[in-house]
């Protein structure tokens, strides 16, 4: 084989084997927007809905058993009604949940003239039980697949999975199984963090810290109260209060807990939410600096090159000529 041959054989190698992603546009006579979604080669379906529908939407269809559902509502909230169930489940903006498929009938309507936005990932149950054989003990398997495999979790999207969901947009740099190697990369990533909310550190915070059950769901409602509320955060004196504790007890559990203080983690926080909005968003690095928490825009950036190595401006740039 020549090398023009060789060359082109591997070229078109590269491009057939790539991931491909499939995309239907929402037909002009309902709405508009576009459903895309992409598979990995061990059978995760990544998915993005965007829809705007001009008259209610009434939608049904069975949940298949053989996946592991994870869903992350961005924009309008939605809720649906599973055959045979006395009630129904609910997700609003900025939640995510994660269940086991059912085998039953979901119903569910989407409301005339609203955004929907969401990210939806499809975990095959035997690749989610491979990995769980593959990285945990068995106490932690049996505390895991309790949590995730009965019920619905619910937690809220954080800035790193948001961080992640941009990430995603840069499979199109890769070629051939690169692609797919990626891919699945940011699977494992997504699936270590979601873990580690979903549960609520009730595995990862070491039986040796010293923190009563009752002190831990309190520092727990702490971070959620930071995470729902980023740019303008309470002090440590203020969510003490909230949460009932002192400021001594509340700012060293903290620290017991997640390995940082209330401060690094907040700054922490911002700047993943910051690298978000630069990465998705059309916003100046000033508009994304006021966006987290920054009053003033030189602060911001002195934080973000020492997290990142880079100024923003540099950053969103570089992304954007990686884009293209």
């Amino acid at each position: 084989m020549g090398n023009s041959e060789y060359m082109n054989t591997l070229y078109h190698d590269l491009c057939s084997n790539s991931p491909q992603t499939v995309s239907i546009d929402i037909p002009d006579s309902m709405g508009r927007g576009r459903i895309s979604q992409t598979t990995t080669k061990q059978g995760v379906v990544f998915s993005d809905w965007e829809m705007n529908y001009d008259t209610d939407m009434n939608v049904q269809g069975t949940n298949r058993e053989e996946y592991i559902q994870l869903m992350f509502c961005l924009n309008e909230g939605v809720s649906w009604s599973i055959a045979n169930e006395h009630q129904g489940v609910s997700i609003k903006k900025g939640e995510s949940c994660i269940y086991k498929g059912h085998g039953k009938t979901e119903y569910l309507c989407y409301r005339k003239d609203a955004d929907f936005r969401f990210k939806n990932i499809k975990l095959p149950v035997s690749y989610f039980e491979m990995i769980m054989k593959d990285y945990f003990g068995d106490t932690e398997m049996d505390a895991y697949e309790k949590k995730l495999l009965t019920g619905i979790s619910k937690v809220s999207i954080t800035p790193y999975m948001e961080h992640i969901f941009h990430e995603l947009k840069d499979v199109t740099q890769y070629r051939g199984g690169l692609g797919y190697l990626f891919l699945e990369s940011k699977v494992m990533e997504l699936l270590a963090v979601y873990l580690g909310e979903v549960l609520e550190l009730s595995i990862l915070v070491s039986e040796q810290v010293d923190i009563s059950r009752t002190d831990k769901d309190a520092i727990l409602e702490a971070k959620r109260i930071i995470d729902s509320q980023l740019a303008y955060a309470p002090g440590c004196d203020a969510l003490a209060r909230k949460i009932g504790l002192s400021t001594s007890k509340f700012t060293k559990g903290f620290s017991a807990m997640f390995g940082q203080s209330v401060h690094a983690y907040i700054i922490d926080q911002r700047l993943e939410k910051a690298a978000g909005l630069l990465l998705q968003s059309e916003l100046t690095v000033g508009q994304v600096a006021a966006a987290v928490g920054y009053a003033k825009p030189s602060n911001f950036a002195a934080a973000f090159k020492k997290k990142y190595g880079v100024i923003p401006k540099s950053y969103k740039n570089q992304r954007r000529l990686e884009g293209k």
